[in-house]
């Protein structure tokens, strides 16, 4: 594979992962990790509570 078609194929696996997410998310409670470091509980009528506070600086 040549680096365009890696770069192609990466895009296109992290736009079916963010559709795969965004589906989920409307059917079940997920506690993820944001960039900035918090625990985030996610519940499906869009309610998100922080489990826990990151360092982020």
């Amino acid at each position: 594979m040549t680096n365009e078609q890696i770069a192609e194929h990466q895009r296109q696996l992290h736009i079916q992962f963010k559709a795969w997410m965004d589906d989920k998310k409307t059917r079940e409670v997920l506690t993820f990790q944001r960039p900035n470091g918090d625990i985030v509980r996610h519940y499906p009528d869009g309610h998100e509570e922080v489990i826990e506070y990151g360092n982020a600086k």
